[in-house]
C-alpha cells in the first residue's frame, strides 16, 4: 500500500460488486423486507498498513489478545467518516487513533481507499480490500502550535495533534475535516496537505468574543505541555535518542483541588502565578499542568522546588515521579514515610537495600541542599548525599577558558560569594563567569555566605568529605566554585570515603557509599538567550556564552566521564536541549517550565528573573522556547472551556451546492441545554462561520451523535447513540432530520434502529463463538458508530469505529477486539427529498 502518486484517493479497478448489487435491489420491490441487512463486509481488527511503529503509548500488552506496540506498521482501523468515490470504492477517514491526545502521538492521521466486497443473499466474499492512503501533513507550517512531528520536513500529523471525526470533499477536490480537539475545521489539498484551519467562535452572548474550546485545545496553556513534550520527544528520536525527555515544571503550576493551593509561607511565593502578580502582567490560572495527562503521554514529572513537608506529601500522593528540594532531609523523611498503596505500611518507595528506589521516585537535592549549606558547593552536595538523594541537581556556567563550573548565576553574586582576600565586592560590578578563568574563580572567591534561614550553615565540621576532597585536590577552600569534573570526582571520592576511607565506621556508611555509587546528576545549562532584547540599556546582553557551545562543552565532560547513563542535561532554554538531543543522543534531557516575572520597571529590576521561559516578550515567545508555540496566560480564565472532551465536530455535512459546511458538535456545550446539540453553518466562499445555528435535540437515551450528512437540500441523516457496547438493548439509531428554521430544533424521524435489523438470509453468519448481534436478528452493538453514506434513497451504508484494540462490542464471548464492519441497510421507507410526510 502506498500513497497515491496523483494526490488524493487512488481509484482502483476492483470488481464493482457493490454497484451491481445496489442496482438490482433498487429495481426489485421484493428484494428486501423492512430495514434489512442487505450486505456486510468485514475488515479484520488486525489489519495494518506500512509504518512507522504505532501503539507505543497505549500501555503494556497484550491488549485484548493484541500484541503492542505495532512495530513498523499502522492500524487500518477506527473509521470515523466515509466518502463515496464511485465504482464501489470508498475513502474512509480514521480518527485520532487510540482514543486520546495522550496515547496517540505515533498514530498517523490517514484516510484510506477501501473496496468492500459485500456478502449478500446471493453470495460475495464479505471482505474489504485496502488500497492506498493519504496522510495529513503540514510542510508549509500552517499550523501555528507545536505538533508531534514539529521538526520533520513533512510534518505528518498524528492523533496527538488532532482528533479527526468528520470529512467532506469540496467540488474543487480539496478536503474539509472536522476535529474534536479544537474544535477546528481543517482544510487540506486532495493529498492531505494542510491549507488552513479555523476555530469556532462562541455565539452564546454570555461568551461574546470567545471561541468554543475543548480541554485539548492547543491555544490554551492547559493543553500545551503534552504537545511541547511530544514535539521534543519526536525530535530526540529523529537522532537516535530514545531516552524519553523529562517534564520538569514549577510545582505551583500543577493542577490541584482548590484546598491544596501553594502554601503562603513559602519564600518563593512571589513567583507563583496569580500571586503578587506585577502590574505589567495579567493574572493567570496557576493550575495548568495536569499530572495524569502528562504521565499518560509517557513523561515522568519531576517538579521543583518543594521545601514544605506538607506540600511534599501532597505531591507524593498525587503521584509525581520526583521532587527537587532545597531540604534533602525533609524530602528523605517524606519518602520514607510515604504509603503509596494505602495498606498502612510506610516506605513503599524504599527498596530492600534501604535506599530510595529511583524507578519509583526520584528525590533530587536542589543545588545540592541549598537550605542546609550554601548552594552549588561541595558541602551542599555532601549534604544531599548524606540524605541519600537519588539525584544531585545543579547549575552550570562556562568559564573564559571553556570549563563548566557550578553556579546558578551568570555572574559572581555578592549575596552568595565573597572575595577571598577580604576586599569589598559589590554585585553591581557584574563580574561574569564567562569572563573569568577557573583559576581566577577559585583563587579570588569563596561562595560560603549564609542567608536562607536557620537551617542553612557553612560549618565545615559538618562537611568532612568536602574538606578532605578539597585538601586532596589542592582547592583553597571547600566553598570555592568547583568544576563539573571536580563534581564527578567528588561523588566518587565520597563513595570511597564511606566504603573504605575514614568514614567507613559511620553508622550510615553502607547506605551512603552504595547510594553515591549510583546517584544520578541533573545538570542545568544556565543560558541567557535574552541577549540585547531588553529595554534597560542592554543589561542582559551576552552574560553567558551561546547555547550551542554551552551544550557542547557540558556534554563533552559528561561523555568524557562515561556518565551518559547517570547524567541528564536540563534547561529552561529548549534550544540547548534540542542541540543535545541531536549531537549527543546518549544523554537524556529535562525540560524545565517556569513562569517568573520579567519586570521592565528599573526601580523593580531586582524582582525580575532572567531564567523564565513561558512568559512572552512583546507578544512573542521567549527565545527559550526554540520556536515552539506557547499561548502565554491564555487559560480557562481568559477563554473558558465549554466543549467537552470528545465533544467536538463528530459530524459535518456539506450542502448540495458545495458552498456550506454544517459541523455538528458531538455533545452539548457546558452552560447550554444538556440535551441539545449545535450545528453551525460555515461558508466556504468567505471561509467564515455565518452565525447561523441549528439545534439537534437528543433522545432521552441518546448522549452522543456519530455522524451527520445531508441527503437532500433540506434533509439530513444523523447517527445517535448511547455509550454501551455488546448490549443488545443499547441505543444506536439513525434519524432523518429536517432543519426547519434557523435556531429551532430539527424535526426528527426514526429511519433505522441499528439494534433491530432483519437478516433473513443470515448473511452475518458465521461469527466467533460468543458473538452477539449476528443471525436473523442482526444488531450493530458497538460503542461508537460514526460513519454513514447514502447509496440510494432506500439504501445506506454504515460503518463502526472499532477503537482498536480496545472495544469489544461484537466478540463479547471471546474477548477479541472489534473488527471494522461495513454494512448496507435496505430501508423500509425511502429517505425524503422534500418535506416530511
Amino acid at each position: 500500500m502506498s500513497p497515491s502518486s496523483q494526490g488524493g484517493f487512488r481509484q482502483q479497478n476492483h470488481p464493482i460488486q457493490c454497484a451491481i448489487f445496489i442496482a438490482l435491489c433498487l429495481s426489485s420491490t421484493s428484494c428486501f423486507a423492512a430495514n434489512e441487512l442487505a450486505g456486510r463486509a468485514v475488515l479484520p481488527a488486525a489489519t495494518f498498513a506500512e509504518g512507522p511503529s504505532s501503539g507505543q503509548y497505549i500501555g503494556k500488552g497484550p491488549i485484548n489478545f493484541q500484541r503492542v506496540p505495532f512495530k513498523n506498521k499502522q492500524p487500518v482501523q477506527g473509521v470515523s467518516a466515509v466518502v463515496d468515490l464511485g465504482n464501489g470504492d470508498f475513502g474512509v477517514m480514521l480518527d485520532n487513533g487510540y482514543g486520546s491526545m495522550e496515547n496517540s502521538a505515533d498514530f498517523n492521521l490517514r484516510a484510506y481507499l477501501i473496496h468492500p466486497n459485500f456478502k449478500t443473499a446471493s453470495g460475495g466474499a464479505g471482505n474489504i480490500d485496502v488500497g492506498g492512503f493519504i496522510e495529513l501533513h503540514d510542510p508549509d507550517k500552517k499550523i501555528p502550535f507545536a505538533i508531534t512531528n514539529q521538526f520533520t520536513k513533512d510534518r505528518v500529523l498524528t492523533g496527538a495533534d488532532f482528533d479527526l471525526e468528520s470529512v467532506q470533499r469540496a467540488k474543487d477536490g480539496t478536503l474539509w475535516f472536522g476535529d474534536e480537539f479544537g474544535p477546528f475545521i481543517l482544510h487540506t489539498k486532495a493529498d492531505g496537505k494542510i491549507i488552513e484551519g479555523f476555530q469556532l467562535p462562541d455565539f452564546n452572548p454570555a461568551y461574546a468574543g470567545k471561541f468554543v474550546r475543548s480541554p485539548q485545545n492547543p491555544l490554551n496553556e492547559e493543553a500545551s505541555a503534552v504537545r511541547i513534550m511530544n514535539a521534543v520527544r519526536s525530535h530526540a528520536q529523529l537522532y537516535g535518542n530514545f531516552k524519553t525527555p523529562v517534564f520538569s515544571p514549577y510545582h505551583v503550576e500543577l493542577k490541584f483541588p482548590a484546598d491544596s493551593k501553594f502554601p503562603a509561607s513559602s519564600p518563593d511565593e512571589h513567583y507563583a502565578r496569580g500571586k503578587n502578580t506585577p502590574a505589567d502582567l495579567k493574572v493567570a490560572a496557576s493550575d495548568i499542568f495536569d499530572i495524569k495527562s502528562i504521565q499518560a503521554a509517557g513523561y515522568s514529572i519531576v517538579t521543583w522546588t518543594v521545601n514544605d513537608s506538607s506540600r511534599m506529601n501532597l505531591l507524593l500522593a498525587k503521584g509525581v515521579n520526583g521532587i527537587i528540594s532545597d531540604r534533602s532531609d525533609l524530602l528523605l523523611d517524606a519518602v520514607r514515610k510515604f504509603d503509596a498503596n494505602g495498606d498502612g505500611v510506610l516506605g513503599d518507595y524504599i527498596g530492600a537495600d534501604g535506599l530510595i528506589d529511583i524507578t519509583k521516585f526520584d528525590a533530587q537535592g536542589h543545588r545540592g541542599s541549598r537550605d542546609l549549606r550554601p548552594e552549588n558547593t561541595l558541602p551542599a552536595f555532601e549534604a544531599a548525599l548524606d540524605n541519600l538523594m537519588t539525584t544531585l541537581e545543579t547549575d552550570t556556567g562556562i568559564t573564559k577558558d571553556g570549563i563548566p563550573v557550578h553556579s546558578h548565576d551568570p555572574y559572581i553574586e555578592a549575596a552568595k560569594c565573597r572575595r577571598a582576600d577580604g576586599a569589598a565586592y559589590a554585585e553591581k560590578n557584574q563580574l561574569l563567569i564567562k569572563d573569568l578563568t577557573v583559576a581566577e574563580l577559585q583563587s579570588k572567591f569563596v561562595c560560603d555566605k549564609v542567608f536562607r534561614g536557620a537551617s542553612q550553615t557553612n560549618d565545615l565540621s559538618l562537611s568532612p568529605v568536602a574538606v578532605a576532597f578539597a585538601k586532596k585536590q589542592g582547592l583553597p577552600n571547600p566553598y570555592v566554585m568547583h568544576t563539573t569534573q571536580q563534581f564527578f570526582d567528588f561523588v566518587k571520592f565520597y563513595a570511597d570515603y564511606y566504603q573504605t576511607g575514614d568514614g567507613n565506621s559511620h553508622p550510615d556508611a553502607s547506605l551512603r557509599w552504595r547510594n553515591a555509587q549510583k546517584v544520578r546528576f541533573n545538570i542545568e545549562t544556565k543560558v541567557n538567550p535574552r541577549s540585547d532584547k531588553d529595554n534597560l540599556g542592554n543589561v542582559y546582553k551576552d552574560r553567558t556564552i551561546d547555547y550551542s557551545t554551552f551544550a557542547e562543552t557540558l556534554a563533552n565532560v559528561i561523555e568524557d566521564n562515561a556518565m551518559q547513563d547517570r547524567a541528564d542535561i536540563q534547561s529552561f532554554d529548549f534550544r540547548t536541549l534540542l542541540y543535545v538531543q541531536k549531537y549527543h543522543p546518549t544523554i537524556r534531557t529535562v525540560y524545565l517550565f517556569g513562569d517568573f516575572p520579567i519586570i521592565t520597571d528599573p526601580a523593580r529590576l531586582a524582582d525580575s528573573d532572567d531564567g523564565t521561559n513561558m512568559q512572552d516578550e512583546n507578544g512573542k515567545n521567549t527565545p527559550w522556547m526554540a520556536g515552539l508555540y506557547w499561548p502565554y496566560r491564555e487559560t480557562v480564565q481568559s477563554n473558558p472551556v465549554r466543549a467537552k472532551t470528545s465533544g467536538g465536530f463528530e459530524g459535518m455535512a456539506i450542502n448540495a451546492s458545495g458552498d456550506k459546511l454544517y459541523p455538528l458538535l458531538e455533545v452539548p456545550l457546558d452552560g447550554d441545554d444538556s440535551k441539545t446539540l449545535l450545528i453551525h453553518e460555515f461558508d466556504l466562499k468567505s471561509n467564515k462561520y455565518t452565525g447561523v445555528q441549528y439545534k439537534y435535540p437528543l433522545e432521552a437515551a441518546g448522549n452522543h451523535i456519530g455522524e451527520f450528512i445531508l441527503n437532500s437540500p433540506d434533509h439530513g441523516i444523523i447517527i445517535e447513540r448511547d455509550g454501551t457496547q455488546g448490549n443488545l438493548n443499547g441505543f444506536k439509531r439513525i434519524y432523518e432530520v429536517n432543519p426547519g428554521a434557523a435556531g429551532a430544533p430539527l424535526v426528527k424521524r426514526l429511519a433505522v434502529d441499528l439494534m433491530k435489523l432483519s437478516d433473513p438470509s443470515q448473511i452475518s453468519l458465521p461469527g466467533l463463538v460468543g458473538d452477539v448481534g449476528l443471525g436473523a436478528n442482526f444488531a450493530f452493538p458497538f460503542v461508537t458508530i460514526e460513519s454513514v453514506v447514502l447509496l440510494a434513497p432506500n439504501l445506506i451504508g454504515v460503518l463502526n469505529d472499532n477503537n482498536y484494540p480496545f472495544s469489544i462490542g461484537r466478540h463479547v464471548g471471546s474477548g477479541r477486539p472489534d473488527d471494522e464492519e461495513f454494512i448496507v441497510i435496505k430501508l423500509d421507507q425511502p429517505l425524503q427529498s422534500g418535506g416530511f410526510k
